[in-house]
C-alpha cells in the first residue's frame, strides 16, 4: 500500500522537476475536504493551481531531490509522508539556489485512485531563501 500511494507522490515531484507543474497537480484532489499549505497560506486546488501558474514561467531550473520518505499508515486506504528534500531551483534574474525543504502530505484511495488530500511544504532558512530567490538577493549556496 506505501509503495502504491508513493507512486502519486513521485509522480508529482517527476512534474515539478520537469517544470510541468500544473501536470504534477492532477494528483491533488479538489474535493471540498482538501487542503494545501504552503508559504503559511492554506489553499484550495484551485488557489494552489493558481499560485503555480504565477510563479512556473519564472522557474528555469527545479530539482528536487527526496532524501527520505517517513511514510506512516493512517488507514487501510491512507498513507501520510513526511519528505526531506534538497531542492535546486533557479528562477529568472536569479542565481541558482541549494537548499532545503520538507514536504508532508497525506494521501488517500478515492474512487480506487490515490490522490493528495492535504499537503505542507516548509523551507529551512526561510529568510535565506526568500532573499536568494527574489531579483535582490544574491546568497548562492
Amino acid at each position: 500500500m506505501i509503495d502504491s500511494a508513493k507512486v502519486t507522490v513521485n509522480k508529482v515531484f517527476e512534474a515539478s522537476n520537469n517544470l510541468k507543474f500544473i501536470e504534477g497537480l492532477a494528483y491533488y484532489s479538489g474535493e471540498s475536504d482538501s487542503y494545501y499549505t504552503n508559504n503559511g497560506t492554506v489553499l484550495s486546488l484551485a488557489d494552489l493551481k493558481k499560485s503555480y501558474d504565477q510563479i512556473g514561467s519564472s522557474v528555469e531550473i527545479l530539482k528536487n531531490t527526496i532524501d527520505t520518505w517517513n511514510p506512516t499508515v493512517l488507514s487501510k486506504n491512507t498513507v501520510a509522508f513526511t519528505l526531506a528534500i534538497h531542492i535546486k531551483i533557479k528562477l529568472v534574474g536569479t542565481p541558482e539556489y541549494n537548499g532545503q525543504l520538507v514536504w508532508s502530505g497525506i494521501v488517500q484511495k478515492r474512487n480506487d485512485k490515490w490522490m493528495i488530500i492535504q499537503s505542507h511544504e516548509s523551507w529551512l532558512n526561510c529568510i535565506e531563501v526568500i532573499t536568494a530567490l527574489t531579483a535582490s538577493g544574491t546568497t548562492e549556496n
